[in-house]
């Protein structure tokens, strides 16, 4: 089956779905498992093979990444993908050809050059359902992380369990704390939310920036994470995912001192479960999209798409 979504179509969608949204009331005669939230957790990502597709299947999709100087917009990307999507049963990797591109960057005049390597090979490495936690195998999270309930909310119509979760104690790897979602019904990982633990942890730019001047510090202040997934005939499928990345940057040699933000995002906009193979160059994980050639399409699609985004991290 393939669905596509043309210019008046997702004009139309976005006029009249109903996006994620949070209904507290709707949730307030829903009780939380008797059993212990690590338990519930378990249970959900054994359930991956039961709740998500294990077949090969191709994904299009909006991509989006910026660069933001005190506020300042000093960099835009923006690509229409097609993704080659493993199935969650495999170890086998997902793969991306950026069909078209689009840019609005200001020339470069900052002192510090920031490029996004990988683009979007790196938001789509958030999808926990296939590659955990960095760091953590998902048969290991109750190793390193302390779960707890919280309250159920109402997401799409749907009630979820919501499963708070941090690192049990300190260690040398820089871990992480956040929420998953899980479906009341199926028991599937249907949205996380989640930060990597970078408060007072001075090497955590060393997951973020290559080539750092001497003379430079940085200091990464926040990471926040989202990865989002639909249902769609008993079976989730990955959505949507995204990465905002702040810290602050400081050189006495440059007189520097500014904070810069980091932002990039996919979005699904169709799906096609034949198992044809992609055609054209992959996209690799050492490459950046800044420097790939941009297409000259000002079309209203970029728009409704950017748009499209907006409403799914909602």
């Amino acid at each position: 089956m393939k669905t596509k979504i043309c210019a008046f179509t997702l004009a139309t969608l976005l006029s009249t779905a109903s996006f994620t949204t949070y209904a507290a009331d709707d949730a307030t005669n829903v009780k939380n498992p008797r059993y212990e939230a690590s338990v519930l957790v378990k249970e959900a990502f054994n359930k991956i093979e039961k709740n998500y597709t294990c077949e090969d299947s191709h994904i299009s999709g909006y991509y989006k990444e910026s660069v933001l100087r005190a506020g300042e917009t000093i960099s835009l990307n923006e690509a229409m993908v097609d993704i080659e999507k493993a199935s969650y049963m495999t170890s086998k990797q997902d793969k991306i050809i950026v069909k078209q591109v689009r840019k609005n960057s200001k020339p470069n005049q900052d002192p510090f050059l920031i490029k996004l390597q990988g683009g979007p090979n790196n938001v789509l490495k958030l999808d926990l359902v296939k590659y955990s936690l960095p760091e953590c195998d998902n048969k290991k999270m109750t190793e390193l992380y302390a779960f707890e309930y919280d309250s159920p909310v109402v997401i799409d119509g749907k009630v979820m369990y919501v499963v708070k979760f941090d690192q049990i104690q300190a260690c040398e790897d820089i871990l992480y704390r956040g929420k998953i979602f899980i479906d009341s019904k199926s028991h599937a990982v249907a949205k996380v939310e989640f930060n990597m633990n970078v408060e007072e942890r001075g090497d955590a730019y060393l997951s973020f920036i290559k080539n750092k001047p001497s003379h430079m510090k940085i200091a990464v202040t926040d990471a926040t994470y989202i990865v989002g997934y639909k249902e769609y005939n008993g079976k989730w499928y990955y959505d949507h995912s995204r990465s905002d990345i702040d810290f602050s940057v400081r050189s006495k040699k440059q007189g520097i001192n500014t904070k810069y933000s980091v932002t990039s995002g996919i979005v699904v906009t169709s799906y096609n479960t034949s198992p044809e193979s992609l055609k054209g160059h992959i996209f690799k994980s050492n490459e950046i999209l800044a420097d790939n050639i941009a297409n000259e399409d000002e079309s209203l699609i970029w728009e409704l798409y950017d748009e499209l985004m907006y409403l799914a991290m909602l």
